[in-house]
């Protein structure tokens, strides 16, 4: 989206570059860190809410896993229809139930019902996240889009890793009811922020989808592609290893290396910013698809030395040495790899965004749960070398890919 708008464009894209840039990121960036919101933030008040409710860890867990699936089915939805309706639209819609839903999850009074409005919740958050990478290829290509990728992701690199600290410090003042006011009031805002912005998606260039067919027809024609799939599942792989790490990282760095909660938050909050450090290194390179082959290269290497590492129940410091550069690799990787498929899928970006974020989903769910089974070290170790493993091979098969033009370039 666009606020008043010059009459240039950004590359051979069509529609007009923003005049405000930097508030422009600042949205991209808002829009782009609900799936963080939405799931971060109060994940320190969830002991207190099994309490509440007088109900069990797995049922109030339901409510992170409702939301995953909402913002899944919500990025399948809002892709497909910005493509064909437009951008804002389809935001301030999405927003809207994103708002309704967090406003009536406050009168809970139940987890059923609580667990209800967080699906609902993802559902709305689901289409911020997808237009948070369509918009920007709306306007943007090359190395301007790839900049603008590196920089939102260097921002919410930070997002996953404050939301918890914060919702720490207000878990003892105002609860989760008072962190889910937060989240109201940021959804809000934004809704109100998206009206103020002009469609980056003008009607010449929208899918004109005339039955459910045609949308099973766009999805396909990606689907198929074999460039943007492999660029996709790179991406998703990435996210496989960070939430590998997300998910075995508070049991060993606290129950292990006994570091206290806020220790480990500082902690993983450094870390967090390795991967946006990473988002910048990658534009570095003159070929954006050589940036990405380093990411895999070098996450593979330092995954490798982390597994053994951690089998061996070595120092917290080698443990470090090690997580550090894996992340920063991970995040040359989130950039380039989200930039590359975004150029391949652009006369299709909201369905090209939808099944970016499926996908990375998809790995994410599948390897989280895996670091938990038997001794943690040695899962987490396995997951590590496994997921990477695959990144190495699917960066052999982009090497091969015969160049398209200057798609992958960082003109």
């Amino acid at each position: 989206m666009t606020s008043a708008q010059t009459n240039g464009t950004a590359g051979s894209a069509t529609s007009p570059a923003p005049r405000h840039y930097g508030i422009f990121v600042v949205f991209i960036a808002i829009i782009g860190a609900f799936s963080s919101l939405v799931n971060d933030m109060y994940l320190p008040t969830i002991p207190a809410m099994m309490h509440q409710f007088h109900t069990t860890p797995s049922m109030t867990q339901m409510g992170i896993s409702m939301a995953m699936i909402g913002m899944g089915i919500g990025s399948v939805l809002w892709g497909s229809a910005s493509d064909r309706y437009g951008r804002k639209p389809i935001l301030i819609i999405s927003l809207i139930i994103f708002v309704a839903a967090t406003a009536l999850s406050l009168f809970s009074q139940s987890i059923t019902f609580f667990i209800v409005c967080r699906l609902f919740q993802g559902l709305g958050a689901g289409g911020a996240m997808v237009l948070s990478t369509s918009i920007p290829a709306d306007v943007y290509m090359g190395r301007q889009l790839a900049k603008l990728m590196a920089i939102v992701g260097a921002i919410n690199g930070v997002a996953p890793a404050l939301g918890p600290v914060l919702g720490g410090f207000m878990a003892d003042w105002v609860g989760w009811r008072g962190i889910f006011v937060v989240l109201l009031v940021i959804g809000v805002g934004m809704t109100f922020w998206t009206t103020r912005y002009s469609e980056t998606l003008p009607p010449q260039r929208r899918i004109q989808a005339r039955s459910f067919g045609d949308y099973i027809k766009a999805y396909r024609s990606l689907v198929v592609n074999r460039r943007f799939m492999i660029y996709v599942t790179i991406k998703a792989v990435a996210i496989g290893l960070l939430y590998a790490y997300i998910a075995s990282a508070p049991f060993i760095i606290q129950t292990h290396y006994g570091f206290s909660a806020l220790m480990f938050g500082l902690i993983f909050g450094g870390n967090a910013l390795a991967m946006s450090v990473g988002s910048w290194l990658a534009l570095r390179f003159k070929v954006m698809k050589q940036g990405m082959i380093a990411g895999c290269v070098g996450m593979f290497v330092f995954a490798v030395a982390e597994a053994v590492v951690m089998w061996g129940g070595a120092s917290f410091l080698l443990y470090e040495l090690c997580a550090v550069p894996m992340l920063l690799f991970s995040g040359m990787i989130f950039s380039s790899a989200n930039t590359l498929s975004m150029e391949v899928g652009r006369q299709e970006a909201g369905t090209a965004s939808a099944i970016l974020s499926v996908v990375k989903y998809l790995f994410a769910a599948v390897v989280s749960p895996l670091v938990g089974l038997g001794n943690m070290f040695h899962s987490a170790a396995i997951a590590y070398v496994a997921v990477t493993s695959v990144a190495l091979i699917l960066a052999w098969m982009a090497y091969r890919l015969p160049p398209l033009a200057d798609m992958e370039r960082s003109n």
